[in-house]
């Protein structure tokens, strides 16, 4: 039996593979199967999970422990648009993802109704501006060149997802050109320039109160040795956002760590001289709600041009923070240490404790660290948007950079577990990986408990079941006096796990640490639910 003529299909795979892929993450569709029966014939390891959704999580996952770009295959219409939410979060927190999604056949491109099933009249604008690029290939030969441009454009800084789309004739259809072996992407960080560093290097060596906020561009550019360096010859004490938890030693003397919902935090890097900001955009969540109102000179280091001086006037420098950091590092002057800063952060940290101290939290602040203490250093974390995670984002320490994760970029629910599931996949055999849900966020991936129990990955899954919306109970409590739909019926999430094979253990406050270092030493995948009622730290940006 002669074998079957390579198609577009073998092309995007063939392509993938040269570019550096080994696992992609998708759901089949009738425009994508030509994509999916050259998968079936190729090395590449496929993840396959129930929704577009959760894929795309997946890929966001896999992506964030890497540091490489993610494949993700997705079909046509439906399929493309359920993807989008967790392409925003990509998007939104500059994750390299690369998507091939499939198209209606050529004949009905163009917006001209032909009525064909999933046809929408301009696909690629339903998704140009949530992508970094959108491309639309019409003929074989130019598959390899689109997606080594959508691969090379995702892993240029700032990182984000990007977009291909293939006609179904396209993917069916004859190659045409011989087996794609040689493909390059070669990504172009932004060099910073030397008039600016040695600016920025003289405003920060002239200043008597110098801070440091350091983003996600920091883990994103493997800048955190840098970072150091830099912070220990200005002896300038560095807080860290949400996104770059990790990125600068916990119980460093110069470590604010990442108290930024804390007034006490925001005073602070609002009283510096000069705050050199690198690898964020200050946005919500890095500002305290855009309360944050500096009094000394900027400085931020951004490697997306459109987040420069987007909230505050400020020196600007359009670069890679790595590389930035490194140039402002030779220029500086170093400073002896005389312990002023180090008293600074001692007192910062006193004064947000005893704030937590006098609001009755012990319950909150024993199941975090009952969580920390179960979980090894070098575990992966990912986390939804959930009570429990927003208490992470301030107080979880992160011993090892880049490994905890959330969906602060774009806020949407059902992260965690399928960003997990991404981030187990990334090792061949399965590395050991936590994802952390509410029981809100749990229900919109529950059926991910299949793909775990299929691949046997080996994520651990936290519920924290409070029987609805918790954190926007407390909003709406908070705001006008009551919550309203906001309380969800749920499922028995222990007898649920149980029945698709997943072990799965009911805790309690007391026995969590236990029962959850005894899930993550386990094999396969399990599940640990934890009734509990959480209640958040009262918001110090009303009013500000």
């Amino acid at each position: 039996m002669s074998p079957s003529p390579r198609t577009g299909g073998d092309l995007v795979v063939e392509s993938l593979s040269a570019l550096g892929a080994r696992t992609v993450f998708g759901v089949p569709g009738q425009h994508a199967l030509g994509t999916f029966s050259a998968l079936s014939r190729s090395d590449l390891r496929y993840v396959g999970l129930r929704t577009e959704l959760s894929a795309a999580f997946a890929a966001d996952g896999y992506a964030r422990t890497t540091g490489s770009p993610a494949a993700l295959l997705v079909s046509t219409g439906p399929g493309a648009l359920i993807s989008l939410a967790a392409l925003q979060e990509a998007a939104a927190s500059s994750v390299p993802v690369v998507t091939v999604s499939s198209q209606i056949p050529r004949a009905g491109l163009g917006g001209l109704r032909k009525g064909y099933l999933h046809e929408l009249r301009d696909q690629r604008a339903s998704v140009r501006d949530v992508v970094k690029s959108a491309t639309v290939v019409t003929q074989p030969g130019q598959l390899p060149s689109a997606l080594a441009a959508a691969w090379e454009t995702a892993l240029t800084p700032p990182y984000g997802p990007t977009w291909v789309e293939v006609p179904q004739d396209v993917l069916l259809g004859e190659a045409g050109i011989p087996p794609v072996t040689d493909l390059v992407a070669t990504p172009r960080p932004p060099q910073p320039r030397a008039e600016l560093l040695d600016e920025a290097a003289r405003l920060l060596t002239g200043a008597s109160r110098p801070a440091v906020l350091a983003g996600g561009g920091v883990v994103r550019s493997g800048a955190e040795e840098a970072l150091l360096e830099l912070a220990e010859a200005l002896r300038a004490p560095v807080a860290v956002t949400f996104g770059a938890k990790g990125a600068f030693p916990w119980e460093h003397p110069l470590s604010l760590q990442s108290w930024l919902e804390d007034r006490h935090t925001t005073d602070l890097l609002e009283d510096a001289d000069v705050l050199l900001v690198v690898g964020s955009g200050l946005g919500e969540l890095s500002s305290n709600y855009h309360t944050f109102r500096p009094r000394g000179r900027v400085v931020q280091v951004e490697a997306d041009l459109g987040k420069l001086e987007a909230n505050h006037p400020a020196l600007a420098v359009h670069a890679d923070a790595r590389l930035a950091l490194e140039g402002l590092t030779a220029r500086v002057e170093r400073r002896p240490s005389d312990g002023v800063a180090e008293k600074r952060r001692a007192e910062l940290l006193a004064r947000v404790q005893e704030r937590l101290d006098a609001q009755d939290l012990g319950a909150e602040r024993e199941v975090l660290d009952a969580v920390r203490a179960a979980v090894p250093d070098e575990t992966p974390t990912f986390w939804d948007m959930t009570i429990l995670a927003y208490w992470a984002w301030s107080a979880w320490d992160a011993r090892v950079s880049g490994s905890m994760s959330s969906a602060q970029g774009a806020g949407g629910l059902g992260y965690g577990f399928p960003a997990a599931i991404g981030a187990a996949a990334s090792v061949p055999g399965g590395r050991r990986v936590l994802a952390v849900s509410g029981d809100g966020g749990a229900m919109y991936g529950i059926a991910e408990l299949a793909t775990v129990r299929q691949h046997d990955l080996p994520v651990t899954w936290l519920v924290v079941d409070d029987g609805g919306y918790g954190i926007l109970r407390e909003y709406m409590t908070g705001a006008f006096g009551s919550a309203f739909g906001t309380e969800l019926a749920r499922p028995d999430f222990v007898a649920l796990a149980e029945s698709f094979g997943v072990p799965a253990t009911l805790t309690g406050p007391e026995s969590l640490e236990k029962d959850l270092a005894s899930a993550i030493s386990a094999q396969g995948p399990n599940v640990v639910v934890l009734p509990a009622t959480l209640r958040m730290f009262a918001p110090t940006h009303l009013g500000a």
